[in-house]
């Protein structure tokens, strides 16, 4: 097998040393360069190309954020990480764009063992070697216009509310899920991981997100007009009821707390693989929503066939490199045809996406996605089914047009062919 290699950049001769010592282990797998100056890196990557760079971002003369900015756009396909202490919000803002994930510093052998695997990991899912490079370039996600403009207004306010930004930034899934990997990087050096954008915003203070929101050009408005009869405000409406169907799910189990919150983000984030071929490949997209439309069948299959690969795949490789936890990536990639032993959360969001899917038909061009019992047997117990779809119905009145109640609709869902 070929190993994976990697480069290691830091101006402490000290901290390269103990970096080889941490990964001796690795040495089987893993090709490592150690260079202690951001030139010292750029002459190795034009010698041979590497997987993955880990750099640390306060050092003399080129610094890491801009290191990583120019790896970024001289070999866009490196996943580029950066390992470093608190700094301040400036050298954040310059790095943001270029760095995949971030690594606190000092930390185990073991953290960085598993994020650096983390973000590998994630290409399991997307084979597709232009895919592969495509995702790796991505810096900024498509936002709604209007929403991105009332967390702007309220911003420019006197006193701006924090729950009301709060409850912007969560009705866009790029927004949320591009602050959330900001505000879980040790720069800002929090105590524990954030999962709400309210407390993330409590945390850091208004000024902060401020600057975040409006002095990173992190987001790109989508074009509404680029695809004829997709409206990003329904896709991420879905998005939110998979979240919520798949939260219900979980504590209707009294599954831990932390499997809940993963579950919630998981659905929240099921299908933001969709905002990278939907911005990237408009034409090609409106291609899979005309075939859908014309001979059926679900929309991921069709996707394979234009793109060879899903937005399930796409969207799992893009939260890996950001570092979102490895449950929540398997379930974004697996949630239409995860393996059976994928365990409990991609199993939730099969079955909260296919009862959203009957329950709510948010685009006339997809047809209703059925859960194969090849590929989630787990989820054919009819017994657990009822019982999920009454605790739904039981604690989710409020959702117009929403019924788990309809006698019909465990049989519509399951595909027993």
């Amino acid at each position: 097998m070929k190993k994976i290699r990697l480069l290691f950049v830091d101006d402490e001769t000290n901290v390269l040393a103990a970096l080889r010592r941490m990964l001796r282990n690795k040495k089987d797998h893993w090709d490592m360069a150690l260079v202690n100056s951001g030139q010292a890196a750029l002459e190795a990557l034009d010698k041979a190309p590497f997987d993955v760079i880990i750099s640390d971002i306060k050092m003399p003369g080129m610094d890491g954020a801009e290191l990583l900015t120019r790896v970024k756009d001289a070999h866009p396909g490196t996943i580029r990480i950066a390992l470093s202490g608190q700094v301040d919000l400036n050298e954040v803002i310059r790095s943001i764009r270029s760095v995949h994930q971030y690594i606190s510093k000092p930390c185990s052998a073991e953290d960085l063992i598993a994020r650096i695997e983390g973000a590998l990991q994630s290409k399991e899912v997307l084979t597709d070697p232009e895919m592969l490079k495509l995702v790796t370039e991505i810096d900024a996600l498509p936002v709604i216009p209007r929403i991105f403009q009332e967390i702007r207004d309220e911003l420019a306010k006197p006193e701006p509310s924090i729950d009301r930004i709060a409850d912007s930034i969560t009705q866009d899934v790029g927004l949320m899920a591009k602050i959330l990997k900001l505000v879980n990087s040790p720069f800002f050096g929090l105590p524990s991981h954030i999962d709400s954008m309210h407390k993330a915003i409590t945390m850091l203070g208004l000024e902060t997100i401020k600057a975040l929101i409006l002095s990173t050009h992190l987001f790109t408005s989508y074009d509404g007009h680029a695809l004829s009869g997709l409206k990003l405000n329904m896709l991420w409406e879905h998005c939110f009821r998979v979240a919520n169907i798949a939260r219900l799910i979980a504590e209707c189990d009294k599954a831990d707390k932390n499997v809940i919150v993963n579950c919630r983000m998981a659905g929240l984030l099921h299908d933001v693989g969709k905002l990278i071929l939907i911005n990237f490949f408009p034409e090609r997209y409106g291609q899979v929503l005309e075939t859908v439309r014309k001979s059926g069948g679900p929309v991921y299959q069709v996707e394979r066939q234009v793109f060879g690969t899903t937005h399930a795949e796409m969207g799992a490789y893009l939260m890996g490199l950001w570092g979102m936890s490895s449950e929540v990536v398997h379930a974004i990639g697996y949630h239409h045809d995860h393996r059976p032993s994928g365990g409990y959360i991609p199993n939730v969001i099969t079955a909260a996406n296919a009862i959203d899917h009957h329950c709510v038909i948010f685009h006339k061009d997809y047809s209703r996605i059925r859960i194969r019992e090849d590929i989630a047997p787990q989820l054919f117990e009819e017994t657990k089914l009822h019982t999920w779809l009454d605790y739904i119905s039981d604690h989710w009145q409020d959702i117009d047009d929403f019924d788990c109640a309809d006698e019909n609709l465990l049989n519509e869902i399951l595909d027993r062919g």
